[in-house]
């Protein structure tokens, strides 16, 4: 074991115990380092046990392209993985004009970047699909979610700029440019403001709109995985209106199951974000502005989605009963949820000043073991880690894992990687001083360098392996104990 490996469990071994649900000492204070030459070395600052490492960034791959990376890729946002063995990273690049999609090969040296999709800077955005809509003769604005669907599809869509358009490429592995992409526009989907894009177990969609108001939604697909035509509902707590974000809520039909408006309001205006009018139409529970979602199993069995509202300072879970009924609870609210350094609370911190605190929750991922990770929309921007041990949707307590320095930048799409639960992958977006230059970095755990989940014989000797170097590191009590959580729910070598 390496000299950097046995210091780091130094660190581990004499920090004491923590509460349940850490498998790391949680930091004390936000990354202040505002030397934007730190941005292209070391720009988290992270637990002694975990390191970090660049992937990519523009001007990575601006060389790679031989000069061919579009200019207008900046924003780099919600990643996700998807191919066979996870091969393959998709981008999307938030930007409100000239936006797109970029495909990597990380089983490929130089990552082999695809351009998918790419808009016509300075050209109008086609705002009727009926018109003969062609993907390569349109422009893209605020392209913010790339999701990999459960039948193997890739979903972007718009949220500030653009008509607030989904979009999904038929052919995310095979594609070799726009030309030969086949991209189609969801156009049964309501127009609203694009993040948050998750699937249930039975395969149907959840959306929520960026918005100050904005509500959250699901659309039921007619057939199978097939998303061209479906029912959208959007969640009403209580009868709406007064009733508050929390509670028992119900799924209230917006549209039939053809994709019909039931509203006097058009969903399906993308001039001006119908889908938002007709939420209101409804009494649509508005969340101050949700962004992302997440979805993890209640010890309910039911499963629960996870919305940072991004103004309110609150993550919401919404228990999925049934068909029709939900339950909205306060996951995480930073006026009330305890860390597990002693602040109870743990506060929203202020940015102007870069205090502790949970501020701003814009991004959400799960772990293999449950745990809730939320990425704040800040500067510094920090990643806190929420506990949920009883599974009851309400985390005991949270703790900052991560903080990204002061370089006029944000940590956004940080998504555990499936071939490795003690592996993160996160971009940094428009970073000054560094001409905003984009990029993707790793952020993982020491055990990663001795038990390599990509190529485990099996699960069990996986998890052995983690239980063999955590006692080489010295790693012992509560956070072995949850980092061996985290590997025996790890899906590498079954």
């Amino acid at each position: 074991m390496s000299k950097k490996l046995l210091a780091a469990a130094v660190v581990v071994a004499i920090s004491g115990s923590v509460n349940a649900g850490d498998y790391f000492t949680p930091l004390t204070e936000p990354n202040l380092n505002s030397d934007t030459s730190s941005y292209n070395n070391n720009p988290f600052a992270l637990p002694g046990n975990y390191s970090q490492e660049f992937v990519a960034s523009r001007s990575s791959l601006e060389t790679e392209m031989g000069g061919a990376f579009p200019d207008t890729f900046g924003n780099w946002d919600m990643l996700d993985f998807g191919g066979d063995n996870a091969q393959y990273i998709y981008i999307p690049h938030e930007v409100g004009d000239g936006a797109g999609v970029t495909r990597l090969n990380r089983d490929v040296a130089g990552l082999e970047p695809t351009i998918l999709l790419e808009g016509i800077p300075g050209s109008d955005f086609d705002l009727d699909p009926t018109d003969g809509w062609d993907h390569t003769n349109d422009n893209f604005g605020g392209l913010d979610p790339a999701f990999i669907t459960p039948a193997g599809t890739l979903l972007t869509a718009e949220e500030w700029a653009g008509g607030g358009r989904i979009f999904e490429l038929m052919n995310p592995e095979t594609a070799t440019s726009p030309a030969d992409a086949n991209w189609r526009w969801l156009s049964s989907i309501p127009s609203v403001s694009h993040e948050g894009i998750q699937f249930d177990k039975n395969d149907n969609l959840y959306f929520v709109d960026e918005n100050s108001s904005g509500s959250i939604y699901k659309f039921v697909p007619k057939m199978g995985n097939d998303l061209s035509v479906g029912q959208t509902f959007v969640l009403v707590v209580g009868a709406g209106g007064v009733e508050g974000a929390t509670g028992a809520a119900t799924w209230i039909a917006m549209t039939d199951e053809n994709g019909t408006a039931l509203t006097t309001t058009n969903p399906f205006d993308y001039t001006s974000r119908g889908g938002r009018a007709a939420a209101d139409e409804l009494k649509g529970t508005g969340y101050c502005r949700p962004e992302d979602m997440s979805i993890n199993t209640l010890a309910s069995g039911n499963e629960a989605l996870y919305v940072p509202a991004t103004c309110a300072n609150v993550v919401y879970s919404v228990e999925l009963i049934d068909d029709t009924n939900a339950m909205v609870r306060e996951f995480v609210n930073s006026s009330v949820t305890p860390d597990n350094i002693g602040n109870n609370p743990v506060g929203s911190g202020n940015p102007s000043d870069s205090t502790y605190g949970l501020d701003d929750p814009d991004n959400a991922a799960a772990d293999a073991a449950g745990n809730i990770f939320l990425i704040e929309d800040e500067n510094p921007g920090d990643i806190f880690m929420a506990t949920d041990a009883d599974k009851d949707g309400v985390a005991e307590s949270v703790s900052l894992f991560a903080s990204l320095g002061k370089y006029g930048s944000e940590p956004t799409g940080f998504r555990v990687d499936p071939l490795d639960p003690f592996t993160w992958y996160v971009n940094i977006q428009h970073p000054s001083g560094q001409g905003n230059n984009d990029s993707l970095w790793i952020i993982k755990h020491d055990v990663t360098e001795t038990c390599n989940c990509q190529t485990a014989k099996n699960h069990g000797n996986y998890v052995s392996c983690v239980a063999k170097a955590s006692k080489v590191l010295g790693i012992k009590g509560m956070i072995k104990d949850n980092l061996m959580e985290v590997a025996a729910n790890a899906s590498c070598g079954k």
